[in-house]
């Protein structure tokens, strides 16, 4: 009933984790490993698996998809979503896990409700160690719980966009397969955020519930070596996510001012400058809204 995708480069120290993690669960029928190029020993690792753990009578059919070149995840994303063949699918991450009885509750509910789209859960963040914690908590003070929000789709899309830990993760979404030609793929202009960006789509087009699981049943490992703290590149890519989804958001009127404010700032802040003095930033906020009045007139309306 559900096929997972994971997409691998360079995860031979966490992607047996991640594959064990998901043959283990009811409900999964499919497993897809899209590896990325990996220049490490995962391609062996993903060998080993299918020999050792897949067969005919197991009940979980396993794709494996070889890219000849690196091209990122959102390519190897998008390459997964062709081999669907189950009703239902989500993502996970390489490094990442999830715990026993992942999809008990959530795929129950969306066979009891025809006009729901998906079922987003709350994950589990989780550092390798100490220095990892450190580092990660310098560029986002993370909650250690994500996604645990009862939120109706009227209020999804402006708490993604206007606070700042108010949302769920792309591994916390159970879809329907039939709704990923209406989202259309992940935006590979996108090195980062592409999946906020995504998820973005999903909450405007579908109706989706939250879980009724009470605990995460997702670990979001965080290494001291994750992409998102390359210096500068994450804030830059959530800059240019902001800005290709501005015209849509000006017409939204369900942002509170608080919501509002937050988001203006975040397109106001410039991923290259942090050390700017306050005064700097205000003087510069006043001169960008003066040259975007609609922006303005949004920020301030009742």
């Amino acid at each position: 009933m559900v096929s997972v995708i994971i997409p691998v480069y360079n995860a031979e120290k966490t992607i047996s984790r991640a594959i064990k993690s998901v043959i283990s669960q009811p409900y999964v029928h499919q497993l897809i490993l899209v590896n990325d190029a990996s220049t490490d020993n995962s391609s062996s690792l993903i060998s080993y698996f299918k020999d050792k753990y897949f067969s005919h009578d197991r009940g979980i059919k396993l794709d494996i998809i070889h890219l000849k070149t690196n091209e990122g995840v959102s390519i190897s994303r998008n390459r997964g979503l062709e081999y669907v063949l189950s009703p239902f699918m989500t993502f996970l991450d390489a490094d990442d896990e999830f715990l026993p009885r992942r999809f008990c509750r959530d795929v129950p509910l969306l066979l009891g409700n025809e006009t729901i789209a998906g079922i987003y859960a709350p994950v589990q963040i989780v550092y390798d160690d100490r220095y990892a914690q450190i580092n990660h908590q310098k560029v986002s003070n993370e909650k250690e719980w994500i996604g645990a929000i009862k939120e109706d789709n009227t209020s999804l899309f402006s708490k993604f966009l206007g606070c700042r830990d108010q949302y769920f993760l792309l591994s916390g979404l159970l879809i329907r397969t039939r709704s990923i030609s209406k989202i259309g793929f992940f935006d590979p202009s996108l090195l980062f955020c592409q999946d906020t960006d995504w998820l973005l789509r999903v909450i405007v087009a579908f109706t989706l519930l939250p879980s009724e699981n009470k605990i995460p049943t997702i670990k979001i490992w965080r290494h001291a070596k994750n992409r998102i703290l390359t210096p500068f590149l994450p804030a830059k890519f959530r800059l240019k996510m902001l800005w290709k989804w501005l015209p849509f958001v000006l017409q939204r009127n369900d942002f509170t001012f608080k919501q509002r404010f937050f988001f203006v700032n975040s397109l106001l802040e410039n991923p290259e400058e942090f050390q700017q003095s306050k005064k700097s930033k205000v003087l510069r906020a006043i001169k960008w809204l003066v040259r975007n009045p609609r922006v303005f007139k949004w920020l301030l309306k009742g």
